[in-house]
C-alpha cells in the first residue's frame, strides 16, 4: 500500500512539474526580457561618457579614479560611478553642482554603481562620519 502511494505521489509530482515547466519557460523569457529592459534603462544605455571608480575604506581612505588615475579634472557628462565600500563604518557621498548623492551608507559593505550627470564645477566625495578628520577629496568638472 505504501509503495502504491509513493508511486502515485511521484507520478502526480512529475505531471505537475511538466505542466509548470512549459509555462515557467514562457514566464522566464518574459522576465529575462523585462530585466534586460530595466538594466538598459537604469544603466543609461549608451549615454555614459565613461566610468569613475570610487573607493572607501577599509582604513580612513577615500578616493575617486578615472582610468586608474586619481580623478583631478573630469569632463562634464554622464558617468557610471562604481563604488567599492570596504568598511561598515564608512559611507560614500558625492556632492557637487545640483547633486548630493549618498552612494553607500554606513553599515554597507560591497559594491554599488550609479549613473551620475556631472556639470562644470567642483565636486567633493566624502565619508560623512569622518569628513572632519579629512576623509574627503575633490575633483573639478570642466
Amino acid at each position: 500500500m505504501a509503495l502504491l502511494l509513493a508511486v502515485a505521489a511521484l507520478t502526480l509530482g512529475a505531471v505537475a512539474c511538466g505542466g509548470d515547466d512549459s509555462s515557467s519557460s514562457d514566464d522566464q523569457t518574459t522576465t529575462e526580457a523585462a530585466m534586460t529592459e530595466e538594466t538598459t534603462t537604469s544603466g543609461g544605455g549608451g549615454s555614459a561618457s565613461g566610468t569613475l571608480e570610487g573607493e572607501t575604506g577599509p582604513g580612513f581612505e577615500i578616493e575617486v579614479k578615472q582610468d586608474g588615475e586619481d580623478a583631478e579634472t573630469v569632463k562634464a557628462g554622464s558617468y557610471t560611478l562604481d563604488v567599492e565600500d570596504k568598511s561598515d563604518m564608512h559611507n560614500f557621498r558625492l556632492i557637487g553642482p545640483g547633486m548630493d548623492e549618498e552612494v553607500t551608507d554606513v553599515g554597507f559593505v560591497g559594491e554599488k554603481s550609479v549613473t551620475v550627470t556631472l556639470k562644470p564645477g567642483t565636486y567633493t566625495y566624502q565619508c560623512d562620519p569622518h569628513v572632519a578628520s579629512g576623509m574627503k577629496g575633490t575633483f573639478t568638472v570642466t
